[in-house]
């Protein structure tokens, strides 16, 4: 039986509506969608907000993934840009000019050495200022949607000057650049945007990704009919849906185990899946920590957790540590470890931290149940 991997997308009802009226509004140039990974972003932005902005309002549109090059997403993003205005323009960097002409000799017909640069460049031009000539020459008088896909990447200390000049670029286009960023790390997110005093703090709006519910389980549901003769429980494929985390990427992932299974039966195919993940190295995340690490992690995975530097919290994680009476100082310590490794991020609420992999918070519930 031939299976089809790619499942039907599912819309995120009114959030584009949403978005549209932030743009037409004329008070903000961007739009923030912030919520973990695997929640279905990058979905809604191509199934829906780039076709919208092409087709309906005219607009051109550029897509930047930023996590495929988080070792230098600041390069990434001008290079991106650069690409495009090479594309727009058949080969703007093949039409160069001398810039630097010196004789070798005072001989006739002594040779030249030149140095080539593109047209619009000096040699060796800071990367701030290929940012605003490449966006620049992009937009150049259209209206223009850029998504820029992860950009928590730009977040941090080292990249502070790029992320302030490209505010600046943005705002001399206003009226024809609008952005759209994307982001799953709060830590990173919040110093680019949650804080009045961050570089883009006054240049977006905040909108939230609505979640998907039982209408979307439903329609997986409805899938499955359509492709398999084997009957699934509405009951127990909601159910599984919960146990996911409400990730739509898990739940799309369970139901082509389901369809390859050709059984129906949920608990097997969530079980299946599940080894599948672990098999894959859901533990090495995990590798390296100390039992502090643990126990901070053990207490946010449990639902409704007290805080990690209440009373309640330092006792949980104390009986978790033998021969050890956890001070909130090395809780403090512990944290910016497992921050900086992208296991935990704040939540935005003082003092508050959650586990940021969803698959990794689902194998610490599943060990916390069978005492592990």
């Amino acid at each position: 039986m031939g299976i089809s991997v790619d499942l039907p997308y599912f819309p995120r009802t009114g959030l584009l509506e949403d978005v549209a009226k932030v743009y037409s509004s004329g008070l903000k140039q961007g739009v923030t969608l912030f919520a973990p990974r695997r929640q279905g972003k990058t979905s809604f932005v191509k199934h829906e907000l780039l076709p919208f902005a092409r087709e309906t309002l005219g607009w051109q549109t550029i897509y930047i993934d930023l996590w495929a090059r988080r070792d230098a997403p600041d390069l990434a993003l001008v290079e991106a840009l650069e690409a495009e205005l090479e594309r727009q323009r058949s080969g703007w960097r093949r039409k160069l000019k001398l810039a630097k002409v010196k004789a070798r000799a005072k001989t006739p017909g002594a040779d030249l050495e030149a140095t080539m640069v593109p047209v619009g460049f000096e040699a060796e031009d800071a990367l701030e200022n290929r940012l605003a000539h490449a966006l620049a020459a992009v937009v150049d008088g259209k209206p223009t949607l850029l998504v820029l896909d992860e950009v928590q990447s730009l977040a941090g200390v080292k990249r502070e000057n790029f992320v302030a000049a490209f505010r600046t670029a943005i705002q001399k286009l206003a009226g024809n650049l609008f952005v759209f960023y994307t982001g799953s790390s709060r830590d990173g997110l919040n110093q680019m945007f949650r804080v009045q005093r961050a570089p883009l703090f006054e240049s977006a709006m905040s909108l939230l990704l609505p979640p998907l519910g039982t209408a979307f389980v439903d329609d997986r549901l409805a899938f499955l009919a359509d492709r398999s003769r084997a009957r699934v429980s509405r009951k127990a494929l909601r159910e599984a849906f919960v146990a996911l985390g409400g990730t739509p990427e898990y739940l799309n992932e369970l139901v082509l185990t389901l369809l390859i299974a050709n059984d129906g039966n949920v608990p097997k195919a969530l079980a299946a899946w599940q080894a599948a993940r672990k098999e894959a190295g859901a533990h090495i995340a995990l590798d390296g920590l100390r039992p502090l690490d643990h126990a901070v992690l053990a207490l946010l995975a449990e639902p409704n957790h007290p805080s990690v530097y209440g009373a309640d919290g330092l006792a949980f994680m104390s009986k978790r540590v033998p021969g050890q009476v956890v001070k909130t100082s090395s809780v403090q310590g512990a944290m910016r470890k497992l921050a900086k490794r992208g296991l935990v991020a704040p939540t935005g609420r003082t003092g508050d931290y959650e586990i940021e992999d969803p698959v990794l918070l689902l194998q610490l519930r599943a060990e916390a149940k069978t005492g592990k």
